[in-house]
């Protein structure tokens, strides 16, 4: 989550990725359920010097009733056409970060299901294409060993599937302190080297080092 703050201060003044290389700057828009806006996501976002001018937060969906009655209700995947409206809103859109992922499959979607999971992603990376955000999903870790690092997220195999790309964060075995950021399958350029960064401050932020790390994160994990 605060790697999610960074990359979404980053976006939204268009500040260099950790890596050195250009960002381009532009509205992000966050789907986010285990952190309080007031106070752990905005005080995050401050303290990575974000633009929050440019971050919007979708909680909810609005819905009139057939008695004129106004009804709010918990944005999920499956309100598909809010996602688009927000999308055509914010014409600047780079960034679109849903944090977990299992919160938002809605309550008929079974996680551990390809073709359920499938059903509900591959709509919103179609929306994506249509719309050119890049869209990142954080997943948790499954508790059991995998035989791979991109196995080990909790749920279907189709989270790590359809995704381009996959980065994983684990702890530094030699430092408690140090997390890793590190390349799994990557669809779309070269092999990656990894990264290494810690959480400090107040109120506390990420610092990336600038050296990168050579491991992948099948090396990590065994």
């Amino acid at each position: 989550s605060f790697i999610e703050c960074d990359m979404a201060s980053r976006v939204s003044t268009g500040t260099p990725w950790p890596d050195g290389t250009k960002c381009s700057k532009g509205s992000v828009l966050l789907v986010c359920a285990e952190d309080d806006p007031h106070d752990t996501i905005r005080p995050r976002l401050d303290a990575h010097r974000a633009d929050v001018s440019r971050i919007h937060l979708l909680s909810g969906v609005r819905r009139i009733t057939d008695e004129g009655e106004t009804r709010e209700q918990v944005f999920t995947l499956s309100n598909l056409e809010t996602l688009e409206s927000t999308l055509k809103q914010l014409d600047d859109c780079r960034l679109v970060i849903i944090d977990p992922i299992g919160s938002y499959l809605g309550g008929h979607t079974d996680a551990h299901r390809d073709n359920e999971v499938r059903s509900v992603l591959a709509p919103v990376a179609k929306l994506a294409e249509k719309y050119g955000p890049a869209v990142v999903v954080i997943a948790h870790r499954r508790k059991s060993l995998s035989t791979t690092a991109d196995e080990s997220a909790l749920g279907s195999r189709a989270f790590t599937g359809l995704a381009r790309a996959v980065w994983h964060v684990c702890q530094d075995s030699k430092d408690n302190s140090r997390r890793l950021f590190l390349p799994g399958k990557n669809n779309l350029a070269a092999e990656q080297p990894g990264l290494a960064f810690t959480i400090s401050g107040e109120p506390s932020c990420v610092r990336w080092e600038s050296d990168p790390v050579d491991l992948t994160a099948d090396e990590a994990f065994s």
